[in-house]
């Protein structure tokens, strides 16, 4: 808004709950095309066109945590035409796996998370298209508001944990590609979340390096509460609301993120037996009898009954 003018923004698909907050508490507030489909972006188009003005896009590539990837070239063409810029955070799909960069004018990422692995150090990176319209002016703001307080340390540690970044990349990939098939093969499990199997999937390819995967992020919902319920009490994994840990991490994610919307939520798919995973390192048989023994759990429990 200090570069261009307060202007009311646009937040396509559903995101991490404190991105759309963040906009609608902060500035003129914000539309949001919660289900990232090509019906939203057409309505998007029709309001431009009706002479709406947009500050600025958001999106993440992939979402978090339903794993749906935008549209991103038909984003970067509606924003050309009508002077929007747009802003993807990449952290789920990390710059290892993808290269989102030509599609935005601003791109964000969380180092806190894979790029480090270590969880004991935090911070985040922005970077700027240079080839970007908006290039020149956001340098300039970013020239006098930016501060640098970085903690030295932190900054150490950081590219300490980064070292290996390349190498677990590969192994974190194939750890959660194994878990995504466990899971989709399983009778209990209603529907699992992975960009390789979503149907935005052609979408994630444009944008796929050639040496990438899909991640290390996805998640599955239950055909009940109470199936949820026992499958995440039987699952020997770390748990907590993170990710991008050098150690598989399983979460409730919308139990925690939205357990005062959660009806909300739900409109957008976002169920209340959502399970979210960040896969880890460890030795993917072992990972495997682990997600394995918890599925068992469930069919032990209904034949009880």
């Amino acid at each position: 808004m200090l570069s261009r003018g307060e202007m009311p923004s646009v937040m396509y698909g559903f995101p991490y709950v404190d991105t759309l907050k963040v906009l609608e508490k902060f500035g003129p507030g914000a539309t949001f095309y919660g289900f990232g489909t090509q019906e939203e972006l057409d309505d998007l188009e029709r309001r431009c066109e009706n002479g709406e003005k947009y500050l600025s896009l958001f999106c993440e590539f992939p979402g978090n945590p339903l794993l749906k990837s935008p549209d991103l070239k038909r984003i970067r063409s509606i924003a050309d035409k009508y002077e929007i810029a747009v802003v993807v955070d990449e952290t789920i799909g990390n710059f290892l796996n993808i290269h989102v960069l030509p599609y935005a004018d601003v791109v964000v990422s969380s180092l806190t998370k894979v790029f480090s692995g270590d969880s004991n150090v935090m911070g985040g990176t922005m970077i700027l298209n240079p080839q970007s319209r908006y290039y020149a002016g956001l340098k300039k703001t970013l020239e006098t508001e930016y501060e640098d307080n970085q903690f030295e340390e932190d900054s150490m540690y950081l590219e300490r944990n980064s070292r290996d970044f390349v190498d677990r990349i590969q192994r974190i990939n194939h750890n959660a590609g194994v878990i995504a098939d466990v899971l989709r093969a399983h009778p209990c499990v209603k529907q699992v979340n992975y960009p390789k199997y979503s149907e935005t999937k052609h979408h994630y390819d444009t944008c796929k390096l050639p040496d990438g995967g899909y991640g290390g992020l996805l998640s599955a919902t239950f055909h009940s509460m109470e199936d949820a319920q026992i499958f995440y009490d039987h699952l020997d994994t770390h748990k907590g609301p993170s990710l991008g840990t050098n150690f598989t991490l399983s979460s409730p994610f919308v139990i925690l993120a939205h357990y005062n919307e959660l009806d909300w939520a739900a409109q957008f798919g976002c169920e209340a037996s959502l399970i979210r995973f960040s896969v880890g390192l460890e030795d993917t048989d072992a990972l495997k009898k682990v997600f394995e023994f918890a599925l068992a759990a469930i069919l032990e429990k209904n034949s009880q009954r």
